[in-house]
């Protein structure tokens, strides 16, 4: 069962002009009050303003970091690949008798029968493509 609503008797207080100054007061209190209270609450909200954007900040910032890490990371496994590229070419060469030969030969100055060295500049060497 429900419980009757009371009614709020609300009436406006009747001063003489006496009591004009308290109710002056009075109201500068509450608009007082509210000042503070919008203060504290626009302070309150900044702070959590600062906290959230300085996380954004830093989240930026290690997002651009490991932006960085990777570029760097991708170069070195191309370049590590390039290597093994290289390395992988130069085994199917050494598997070739004709390519062990000439290499020996002008690495250790070894010579055939009847052959023979002559030793050239370095700069002249960079034409071979040994």
């Amino acid at each position: 069962m429900q419980q009757p609503r009371r009614r709020r008797n609300v009436y406006p207080i009747k001063l003489n002009n006496s009591d004009a100054s308290a109710e002056n007061k009075f109201k500068r209190r509450i608009i007082q009050v509210h000042r503070r209270r919008i203060t504290l609450l626009l302070a309150v909200g900044l702070v959590i303003l600062v906290a959230l954007g300085s996380r954004v900040v830093q989240a930026q910032q290690e997002r651009e970091q490991t932006r960085v890490e990777f570029n760097q990371h991708q170069k070195r496994l191309q370049q590590t690949k390039q290597k093994q590229a290289n390395l992988q070419t130069e085994v199917r060469q050494l598997h070739n008798p004709e390519y062990l030969d000439n290499l020996i030969r002008y690495r250790f100055n070894y010579s055939k029968d009847n052959e023979i060295i002559y030793n050239i500049p370095n700069e002249a060497n960079q034409n071979l493509n040994f």
